[in-house]
């Protein structure tokens, strides 16, 4: 039995039209892997409320088995019951919001994320066709105190690249630990934090010890920098689908693709 992680945006969604949906092709190919006793896990960086969702509305013949979100944050099975989950520490949290409060003008969007929600605290650049990218996400211009409390999953923030680099010299002056996933468009950064040592890979790895999955039957696949631990983790077994953005990745997969059902026939 085979286990494939695949990203969702970009990858099993890669439709490169004005459509945006998974390609039948690519629809077919892990229906097929599910008949054939194989499981297909989304690894994404959607919280779960929101991909699990989206896929019962618009692919209502295909249920992942499970889904690994937030980046690795956090695993659910496909009932919605959680397996494992990774918050961020108090300080932590308390640290990146001052931030955002103090430089509040340099920082253009701010996603919170905690379990059973995640949306925009604020978006300074909101239109309104956004909302189908972010599955429904809209700026709730809540105040900063929404959430506490609350336990962190992760914060996302846009900001130019002088802007997150401060933030991240301020936790590591701090000492406090953390992980985090950048992805670059000309001098704007798009960034999401998270507790120390999550990621895909390590997700991938945690669900290998619960279910006592053999590393071979591991394949993974993506198109982002979110993926790159999936690839370093299980090169052997590992597929980048090609995209424009991500031409200076390619070479941390073993292979390149297309699209996901390029991928041999298992």
């Amino acid at each position: 039995m085979k286990w494939l992680f695949t990203d969702f945006d970009g990858t099993l969604r890669n439709s490169k039209d004005e459509q945006n949906t998974i390609t039948e092709s690519d629809m077919n190919f892990v229906i097929k892997m599910q008949k054939k006793g194989n499981k297909i896990v989304i690894s994404t960086g959607r919280p779960f409320e929101h991909i699990n969702e989206h896929i019962k509305q618009n692919y209502p013949d295909f249920l992942p088995d499970y889904y690994l979100t937030n980046a690795g944050a956090a695993i659910y099975d496909n009932t919605g019951k959680q397996l494992f989950a990774e918050y961020l520490e108090e300080e932590l949290t308390k640290e990146i919001i001052n931030y955002v409060k103090e430089n509040r003008k340099e920082i253009f969007s701010l996603v919170y994320s905690f379990k059973g929600e995640e949306d925009f605290f604020y978006h300074d650049f909101w239109q309104d066709e956004m909302k189908t990218t972010f599955m429904g996400m809209m700026p709730k211009n809540k105040t900063l105190d929404y959430i506490n409390g609350k336990k962190i999953i992760c914060f996302k923030m846009s900001c130019k690249t002088e802007t997150w680099k401060r933030l991240t010299d301020n936790l590591e002056e701090k000492k406090l630990k953390f992980s985090y996933v950048s992805n670059n468009l000309k001098e704007i950064t798009f960034n999401e934090i998270h507790q120390a040592n999550v990621s895909k890979g390590n997700a991938i790895r945690k669900m290998k010890d619960i279910f006592n999955i053999n590393e071979n039957d591991i394949i993974v696949a993506g198109d982002d920098n979110n993926d790159l631990s999936m690839f370093k983790e299980f090169f052997n077994n590992s597929y980048i689908v090609k995209q424009e953005h991500n031409i200076n990745i390619r070479n941390k997969a073993k292979y390149i693709v297309d699209k996901l059902s390029d991928i041999k026939s298992y």
